[in-house]
Parts: C-alpha cells; sequence; structure tokens
C-alpha cells in the first residue's frame, strides 16, 4: 500500500515537473532561402513593376477646335510625321474673322477714351473753380482707367488672333514619333484618378522600358540612376537596368486598410527603369519585379548563405542564432562564420545552416522550445494587397497581384513596405511584429531595421 502511494505521488510530481518545463509562446521564424535572397523572395527592397513601351506620347487635342476626320485606329504603325488627325477648319476661320472684327472695335474705343481724355483734361485747365477742377480731376481718373483697361483687352485679343491664325495653318496633327497607336479617345474621359485623357496616344517601338511605383514610406531607397534588378515572377531570371526618372509631379493617393482617415491615406510615384541591352526574353505587358541592385545577382556562388548581421548573435565571439529544429521548437544554434562583408552588412555561414533551415530576429522574449511559426515561398503571397486597376487610357480592369497599391495592369503597383513603430518594415502592407509582439502574423516576411 505504501509502495502504490509512493509511486503515486512519484509519478503527480514528474507530472508537475514536466508541465512548469514547458515553454509557452510562438517564435515567428523566417526561412533562410528568402532571408538570403537564395528563392524567389530576398532582404532587398520590392517593388511590383510591368513592362511598357520605351516611351509614349500623349498628344492632346486643342479644345477650342473639332476634329474633322481621324486617319489612324488603335494597334496602327506610324512613322514620324505621318498625320493622325486633321481639324475642322471652318470653325477656327470663323472665330478669326469674329476676333479680328473686336480688335477694330477695340480700337476705336480706344481712340474714343484717349479724346475723352484731352477734353476732361482741356476743361480741368480752363476752368477756376476748386470744387469743379476736383470734380474733372475725378473724371479724369476714370478716363485714364478706362484707356488702360481697353489696351489690355487689345493685347489679349492680338495674342487670340495669333493662336487661331496657327491653328489655321495646322489643320492636320501628325506623330512626332514611329510607334504604335496604343489609344483613342474621340470622346474625352478621365483615368482612375480624375486627370482628363490624352485625344490620343503612341507608343514607341523598338525597345522596353520597365514602370513602377515607388510610396512615399519608401521614397528615399530609389533615386535617379539608382542601379536596379528586374526579376521575373516565374522564373530565375533577371535583367539590369537603372531608374531612369522618378515622377515627383504626379503622386497617386492610395488608402491602406489600417488607421484613421488621415493616416491612411499615402502617396505613391511613378518610376521608370531603363534596361541594360534589349531586354532579351521580356515581353510587353509582363509582371515583373524590381529591387536595388546590391549586388545580389554577382554573387561567386548563387547558393552561398550570407546572412544578414541582425541576424546573428555574438558575431564576434560564439556566434548563434535562434532555430527552429526538427520538432519544430526554436533552440539555439551555432555558427561557423567567414569574413564579415561591410557593404552588404551580411556575414557568410561556413558551418551549421542550410537553405531549408529557419530562424528567427533576435528578440528579448525568445526562449528555447517556443513554438516555430514559419515564413517561406510558399506562404508568401506578393499579391496580399489586391485591387483592381486599368490601363493609362481606359481598358480593362485587371487584378493588380502586387505588395504595394497599385499596378499591374496597365498603371500599376503597390506600397512594397509598411514601416513599424521599431523603425522595421512589413512586406505586403500587412501587420506583423517581430517575435515577441503581440500581433497576428498575417503575411509573410518581416524585415527588421537596417542598421545606420
Amino acid at each position: 500500500m505504501k509502495k502504490a502511494a509512493f509511486v503515486l505521488a512519484l509519478v503527480m510530481l514528474m507530472t508537475c515537473m514536466a508541465g512548469c518545463g514547458k515553454v509557452e509562446g510562438e517564435a515567428s521564424v523566417q526561412s533562410v532561402s528568402m532571408i538570403c535572397g537564395l528563392g524567389s523572395v530576398g532582404l532587398a527592397d520590392r517593388f511590383a513593376g510591368i513592362v511598357s513601351p520605351l516611351g509614349e506620347t500623349k498628344i492632346k487635342k486643342n479644345d477650342s477646335m473639332a476634329v474633322s476626320d481621324i486617319r489612324v485606329k488603335v494597334g496602327d504603325t506610324v512613322k514620324e510625321g505621318d498625320v493622325l488627325f486633321t481639324y475642322d477648319l471652318s470653325e477656327a476661320r470663323s472665330n478669326l474673322e469674329m476676333a479680328q472684327l473686336e480688335l477694330e472695335q477695340l480700337n476705336a474705343t480706344l481712340e474714343d477714351q484717349k479724346a475723352e481724355v484731352d477734353r476732361i483734361q482741356k476743361l480741368m485747365d480752363e476752368t477756376y473753380d476748386d470744387a469743379t477742377k476736383r470734380q474733372y480731376s475725378l473724371d479724369l481718373r476714370t478716363a485714364k482707367v478706362n484707356v488702360l483697361t481697353t489696351q489690355g483687352n487689345i493685347a489679349t485679343k492680338k495674342k487670340d488672333i495669333e493662336k487661331l491664325k496657327t491653328s489655321t495653318k495646322n489643320a492636320a496633327v501628325t506623330s512626332p514619333v514611329n510607334g504604335e497607336v496604343q489609344s483613342i479617345n474621340a470622346d474625352g474621359g478621365t483615368d482612375n484618378n480624375g486627370n482628363a485623357l490624352p485625344f490620343m496616344t503612341v507608343v514607341e517601338t523598338g525597345g522596353f522600358r520597365v514602370k513602377g511605383y515607388v510610396n512615399e514610406n519608401n521614397a528615399s531607397v530609389l533615386t535617379q540612376g539608382t542601379a536596379v534588378v528586374i526579376r521575373s515572377r516565374v522564373s530565375d531570371q533577371t535583367w539590369k537596368g537603372s531608374i531612369d526618372s522618378i515622377d515627383w509631379n504626379n503622386a497617386q493617393q492610395t488608402r491602406s486598410d489600417y488607421g484613421d482617415s488621415d493616416t491612411a491615406m499615402s502617396s505613391k510615384y511613378p518610376f521608370y527603369v531603363k534596361l541594360e541591352g534589349k531586354g532579351d526574353g521580356l515581353l510587353m505587358g509582363q509582371h515583373v519585379y524590381i529591387e536595388p541592385d546590391y549586388g545580389q545577382e554577382d554573387e561567386t556562388d548563387a547558393n552561398a548563405i550570407n546572412l544578414p548581421s541582425y541576424f546573428i548573435n555574438d558575431a564576434d565571439g560564439n556566434p548563434w542564432v535562434w532555430a527552429k529544429n526538427s520538432k519544430d521548437k526554436l533552440e539555439k544554434r551555432n555558427l561557423k562564420l567567414g569574413e564579415y562583408n561591410g557593404e552588404t552588412d551580411t556575414y557568410p555561414v561556413l558551418d551549421g545552416l542550410t537553405a531549408e533551415d529557419y530562424i528567427a530576429f533576435p528578440d528579448d522574449s525568445l526562449k528555447a522550445g517556443m513554438a516555430c511559426i514559419t515564413y517561406d515561398d510558399a506562404t508568401f503571397d506578393p499579391g496580399a494587397s489586391g485591387g483592381e486597376v486599368s490601363p493609362e487610357g481606359g481598358g480593362e480592369k485587371t487584378d493588380e497581384n502586387v505588395p504595394m497599391d497599385g499596378m499591374d495592369g496597365g498603371d500599376m503597383p503597390a506600397e512594397n513596405d509598411t514601416v513599424t513603430d521599431d523603425g522595421g518594415s512589413v512586406t505586403n502592407s500587412t501587420v506583423t511584429v517581430l517575435p515577441g509582439g503581440t500581433a497576428e502574423a498575417t503575411a509573410p516576411v518581416i524585415t527588421p531595421p537596417m542598421e545606420g
């Protein structure tokens, strides 16, 4: 009986000890392949892009004139100097004749007003009565103002006449470039942002460029001349180029799903990438990724693990990382490192990690034995932002499927990053915090703050 009681007490004690030794909490761990850019997603800032023509020319119609004949249709190939459309000059000629008559009337009015000034001046000089002289002075001032007003009207009318003369000479509007007619908006209209559509758009042929959008939150990442890597969404193929221009004057407003009416709004700016070479393998309208070129495509060993220093604990002593073990629990993993690369702030990992491993960003709240929540290419959804956009000049709406807020369809992307309170960023505009925080991890990649 005593032996049975002892065994029962021992079992209860062991159960209690096992319960007390259990580590609660979860740790978010990321694929080493993703972190080091060995898979389809890396740490570099990434922007959605679309392959577009080398250039496009927007041709506006003179709103004061009517179009009599459109000589081309969408899809036609045109050469520089080819007639695109012509104006009906009958109304322009009528307007010119009317303007010339109005100018003659203004000149006649001016002569009468000048004569009135001379008359009042003469009367004022001949009178000796102070009250009458003061009245003449007021009348003289009014008459001179009338003269100045008419002179201004005459100057304006002369400019109008010059414009009308020019318009009557240019009945035909020609293409300024070699290219293809992309759109014709004979009935006018506006784009998604309320801007008036051009009457006609001609895109240049013979080459490509890539169009993207940069959000105000990460605008400092890109500047004119920045070298970039263009990455296919469906294969490992890449191209190189540089930022040709950023259109800071044409901001587009985007709205986040988080925050109030003021903080939820942000601006994005279109930018264009000039490709190195002819862009062999690219297709017009193809969706791609754009990321700053940090040399990620120039590594001597494409499978080398170059781990960012901020993932490594005690890098100068006994380096280790928080890693997921075979039981999906968090553990401390010792590493053997190579020489530090100051340009990329990375250490080559010689031993201790493989591309298939998962590691966590260091945080004081992490403890060995925590359950691991993994993020990798399988859980990363670059189209989480969703949305629809219409191509410039109208057209069928297409699924955005980009991590920023706008492009994939013709006009394009979305916000690449959302800044977090700790200075880090969250890809795909989702709310996620580093391990140990109090948030639901709804997005795959958490980029910790870069030093400096």
